[in-house]
Protein backbone atom coordinates (compact mmCIF):
# COMPACT_ATOMS: atom_id res chain seq x y z
CA UNK A 1 0.00 0.00 0.00
CA UNK A 2 2.97 2.29 0.68
CA UNK A 3 2.65 5.71 2.69
CA UNK A 4 1.21 7.47 0.36
CA UNK A 5 -2.51 6.88 1.67
CA UNK A 6 -2.15 7.96 5.26
CA UNK A 7 -0.47 11.23 4.20
CA UNK A 8 -3.12 12.16 2.11
CA UNK A 9 -5.82 11.13 5.61
CA UNK A 10 -4.01 13.01 7.45
CA UNK A 11 -4.06 15.86 5.69
CA UNK A 12 -7.92 16.05 5.62
CA UNK A 13 -8.32 15.52 9.75
CA UNK A 14 -9.05 18.61 11.04
CA UNK A 15 -6.16 18.62 13.51
CA UNK A 16 -3.49 21.05 11.90
CA UNK A 17 -0.42 19.69 13.62
CA UNK A 18 -1.42 16.84 11.94
CA UNK A 19 -2.27 17.95 8.43
CA UNK A 20 0.95 20.31 8.49
CA UNK A 21 3.06 17.14 9.54
CA UNK A 22 1.33 15.26 6.53
CA UNK A 23 2.00 17.86 3.99
CA UNK A 24 5.31 18.44 4.84
CA UNK A 25 6.20 15.09 4.15
CA UNK A 26 4.43 14.88 0.74
CA UNK A 27 6.09 18.62 0.28
CA UNK A 28 9.73 16.68 1.03
CA UNK A 29 8.36 13.62 -1.03
CA UNK A 30 7.44 15.61 -3.77
CA UNK A 31 11.23 16.80 -5.08
CA UNK A 32 11.76 13.40 -6.38
CA UNK A 33 10.28 12.85 -10.23
CA UNK A 34 8.13 9.44 -9.72
CA UNK A 35 7.34 10.51 -6.36
CA UNK A 36 5.59 13.53 -7.85
CA UNK A 37 3.38 10.86 -10.27
CA UNK A 38 2.95 8.76 -7.34
CA UNK A 39 1.62 11.70 -5.60
CA UNK A 40 -0.80 13.18 -7.54
CA UNK A 41 -2.19 9.46 -8.34
CA UNK A 42 -3.08 8.71 -4.84
CA UNK A 43 -5.37 11.53 -4.45
CA UNK A 44 -3.18 14.35 -2.86
CA UNK A 45 -4.42 17.19 -4.67
CA UNK A 46 -7.28 18.16 -3.85
CA UNK A 47 -6.53 18.25 0.00
CA UNK A 48 -3.62 20.23 -0.70
CA UNK A 49 -5.71 22.84 -2.77
CA UNK A 50 -7.76 22.88 0.35
CA UNK A 51 -4.96 23.64 2.50
CA UNK A 52 -4.02 26.73 0.65
CA UNK A 53 -7.56 27.94 2.29
CA UNK A 54 -6.97 27.61 5.92
CA UNK A 55 -6.08 30.44 8.17
CA UNK A 56 -2.93 28.86 8.84
CA UNK A 57 0.08 30.29 7.14
CA UNK A 58 2.57 27.52 7.95
CA UNK A 59 -0.06 25.41 6.48
CA UNK A 60 -0.40 27.43 3.35
CA UNK A 61 3.34 27.98 2.79
CA UNK A 62 3.81 23.77 2.76
CA UNK A 63 0.68 23.19 0.61
CA UNK A 64 1.89 26.20 -1.78
CA UNK A 65 5.26 24.27 -1.45
CA UNK A 66 4.37 20.95 -2.18
CA UNK A 67 2.61 22.69 -5.24
CA UNK A 68 5.50 24.23 -6.17
CA UNK A 69 7.24 21.14 -6.72
CA UNK A 70 5.03 18.71 -8.02
CA UNK A 71 4.04 21.28 -10.38
CA UNK A 72 7.50 21.17 -12.02
CA UNK A 73 6.09 17.86 -13.83
CA UNK A 74 4.06 18.50 -17.14
CA UNK A 75 1.17 16.43 -16.16
CA UNK A 76 0.62 18.00 -12.96
CA UNK A 77 0.85 21.98 -14.11
CA UNK A 78 -2.73 21.01 -16.28
CA UNK A 79 -3.74 19.14 -13.13
CA UNK A 80 -2.92 21.20 -10.71
CA UNK A 81 -4.81 23.97 -12.74
CA UNK A 82 -7.92 22.09 -13.30
CA UNK A 83 -8.28 20.67 -9.57
CA UNK A 84 -9.00 24.06 -8.74
CA UNK A 85 -5.53 25.56 -7.42
CA UNK A 86 -5.73 28.50 -8.89
CA UNK A 87 -7.58 30.91 -7.12
CA UNK A 88 -6.15 30.22 -3.67
CA UNK A 89 -2.89 30.87 -5.02
CA UNK A 90 -3.77 34.01 -6.10
CA UNK A 91 -5.32 34.79 -3.15
CA UNK A 92 -2.41 33.86 -1.21
CA UNK A 93 -0.44 36.43 -3.31
CA UNK A 94 -1.59 38.80 -1.01
CA UNK A 95 0.04 37.02 2.14
CA UNK A 96 1.32 39.12 4.72
CA UNK A 97 3.47 36.34 5.04
CA UNK A 98 6.60 36.13 2.70
CA UNK A 99 7.43 32.69 2.29
CA UNK A 100 3.72 32.20 1.80
CA UNK A 101 3.91 34.30 -1.26
CA UNK A 102 7.39 32.82 -2.34
CA UNK A 103 5.88 29.47 -2.54
CA UNK A 104 2.93 30.71 -4.53
CA UNK A 105 4.56 33.13 -6.85
CA UNK A 106 7.18 30.20 -7.45
CA UNK A 107 4.39 27.59 -8.22
CA UNK A 108 2.49 30.16 -10.33
CA UNK A 109 6.05 30.44 -12.07
CA UNK A 110 6.26 26.48 -13.13
CA UNK A 111 2.09 26.68 -13.90
CA UNK A 112 2.63 29.41 -16.19
CA UNK A 113 5.43 27.22 -18.60
CA UNK A 114 2.96 25.24 -19.58
CA UNK A 115 0.43 27.17 -22.80
CA UNK A 116 -2.87 25.76 -21.56
CA UNK A 117 -2.50 27.24 -18.25
CA UNK A 118 -1.31 31.22 -19.12
CA UNK A 119 -4.62 32.28 -19.71
CA UNK A 120 -5.93 31.00 -17.06
CA UNK A 121 -3.80 32.89 -14.83
CA UNK A 122 -4.22 36.27 -16.80
CA UNK A 123 -7.86 35.39 -16.64
CA UNK A 124 -7.92 34.86 -12.61
CA UNK A 125 -6.80 38.29 -12.09
CA UNK A 126 -3.02 37.32 -11.25
CA UNK A 127 -0.90 39.11 -13.14
CA UNK A 128 -1.51 42.93 -11.38
CA UNK A 129 -0.30 41.32 -8.86
CA UNK A 130 2.57 39.31 -9.98
CA UNK A 131 3.88 42.14 -11.88
CA UNK A 132 3.50 44.15 -8.37
CA UNK A 133 5.51 41.38 -6.81
CA UNK A 134 8.62 42.74 -8.95
CA UNK A 135 8.79 45.29 -6.52
CA UNK A 136 9.10 43.52 -3.97
CA UNK A 137 11.77 44.15 -1.26
CA UNK A 138 12.13 40.68 -0.60
CA UNK A 139 14.80 39.21 -3.32
CA UNK A 140 13.01 35.85 -2.71
CA UNK A 141 10.02 37.00 -3.98
CA UNK A 142 11.36 39.12 -6.76
CA UNK A 143 13.73 35.90 -8.19
CA UNK A 144 10.91 33.06 -7.75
Amino acid sequence: EGGLPPLVDLMLTQNERLQEHAVVAIRNLSVNEQNEVDIVAEGALAPIINLLRVPNEDLQEHAAGALANLSTNPMNKIRIVNDGALGPLVALLRSPDELVVEQAVMCMRNLSASPENRARIVAEGAMPRLTSLLRSPVDKIQEA
